[in-house]
């Protein structure tokens, strides 16, 4: 768990090393000088962070835990988008 901090009147979380090296992130093992980063505000308490590569942002829309929460809630619907109900 990460802790929130402040700074110049922000709010700062810093991301685990070992998950910048499995995506690929690091530079010879280091954190590159220049990354550029877009954090959206997705709804109360919850956000995106996405890591830009070469000027371009990847579409939220194709990362695999917005396609798996996309699937679940059809799932939960009927055929005319209702949520479904336990029997």
């Amino acid at each position: 768990m990460q802790t929130l901090q402040r700074r110049s009147g922000s709010g700062l979380v810093t991301l685990p090393k070992d998950g910048l090296e499995r995506d690929g992130v690091l530079d010879d093992g280091e954190i590159p000088e220049q990354q550029n980063l877009v954090v959206d505000r997705l709804g109360r308490r919850v956000y995106l962070i996405r890591l830009v590569d070469d000027g371009i942002v990847p579409d939220a829309e194709e990362t695999e835990v917005v396609e798996r929460l996309a699937a679940q809630r059809l799932m939960q619907q009927d055929a005319f988008g209702r949520t479904q109900t336990a029997d």
